[in-house]
């Protein structure tokens, strides 16, 4: 069974439920039974008339008991024809309207019979059957309505319950999957290079630099650790991994490389998606930077305007030659459906060649001082 099917078993309940009780359903109908009871004997008191227990024992409490057998009935047709914005009209005039006229001739013939076996009646005719018919003809259409109206209403809650914890579930399922790809196309890539570097260095004796950079690699590698299975963080955190990711990048690169960061304070308890800056830069400086043996420029910046965080990323790189393959990639699509998971149609992202001369990413999501969704720790 697919995760899918195991979170919409788990999260909507039966029609009928397992805490159903019949004695608790018989309690629930002798309710407007014993208040009925009650009025007839108040009534015949109040105006000094004699009591007659048998007859007003069968006129009340039955008349709801028949109800009790018919609900289950009403419930399945409603279930089955249920009623909604767009077909209300065609669903009451075929099928409910119908079902109340048929309700109200069972319940009249089945209280006539109840007359006629306890002697109330001595014999059954179509005048008696017309009487029991209209005498309780409003009492059985506001019941009738009653029993579809509450079913209705527990329908469209239970729904709007079930709907919700299944759309929970399944972006929390689909933001860690797309969480998991990305970390995986990402950190074997950097810690090749990086590995590589060093150990270049160690064979230039350049050991302080190859120190220094596993240093720096362990320190970024912790971060890593400490956010994971965190789907946001704070902007000055994502930050500050990304710092660390360029300062191995820098003693790579050397003089080669000039990294520009800047953040409007106000941005600084904003939450943005973790690790969302740092494949786009690592993907400047392997595609803009490392290709060409000029000084390479990488400009990162975040803006708040409208409560809205614009975060960029900038290179003098070549730019963009061929649109198509960039926006068809594995990375720009796993940036694309992390960032609507999140967000929906609240976020934006887009790619063009900038004032700089190479690539412009420009990442748009809601400006927010708590994260969105809180995620469970990913399984090991």
């Amino acid at each position: 069974m697919s995760s899918a099917a195991r979170i919409q078993t788990a999260t909507i309940p039966r029609p009928w439920a397992d805490w159903f009780n019949l004695p608790a359903y018989v309690l629930v109908w002798s309710i407007p039974g014993v208040a009925a009871l009650s009025f007839y004997y108040l009534n015949q008191t109040v105006m000094a008339q004699p009591l007659n227990w048998s007859y007003a024992l069968i006129s009340t409490l039955p008349n709801w008991y028949i109800w009790a057998f018919l609900t289950p009935v009403i419930v399945k047709l409603s279930r089955s024809h249920p009623i909604d914005q767009d077909n209300w009209k065609r669903v009451l005039t075929t099928v409910h309207i119908p079902a109340l006229v048929a309700s109200m001739l069972v319940h009249s013939a089945v209280n006539l019979m109840l007359f006629r076996t306890t002697g109330l009646h001595e014999e059954v005719s179509l005048g008696l059957y017309r009487v029991h018919f209209f005498t309780r003809i409003h009492a059985n259409i506001f019941t009738y309505t009653a029993i579809v109206g509450l079913y209705s209403a527990w329908e469209y809650y239970r729904r709007y319950v079930s709907r919700e914890a299944q759309t929970a579930a399944l972006q929390i399922q689909l933001a860690q999957a797309n969480l998991r790809p990305l970390k995986m196309q990402i950190h074997p890539h950097f810690l090749f290079n990086t590995l590589h570097s060093v150990a270049a260095l160690v064979r230039k004796s350049e050991n302080r630099l190859a120190v220094n950079m596993l240093g720096q690699l362990g320190q970024f590698l912790r971060l890593a650790l400490e956010n994971k299975g965190q789907q946001e963080i704070p902007l000055e955190q994502e930050l500050d991994f990304l710092r660390r990711y360029l300062a191995i990048e820098q003693t790579r690169f050397g003089d080669r490389l000039r990294v520009e960061i800047e953040m409007d304070e106000e941005l600084q308890g904003a939450y943005v998606p973790n690790l969302i800056l740092q494949p786009i830069v690592e993907n400047a400086i392997h595609h803009g930077i490392s290709p060409s043996m000029d000084k390479g420029v990488i400009r990162i910046f975040a803006r708040l305007k409208d409560e809205v965080v614009s975060m960029t990323v900038a290179d003098n790189g070549p730019g963009l030659r061929n649109p198509e393959r960039l926006q068809k990639g594995v990375g720009v699509g796993n940036t694309q459906e992390r960032l609507e998971n999140l967000y929906g149609d609240q976020q934006d992202f887009s790619f063009r060649n900038g004032e700089l001369g190479g690539l412009e990413v420009n990442i748009r999501v809601p400006f927010s001082t708590e994260p969105i969704m809180k995620l469970p720790a990913e399984v090991e």
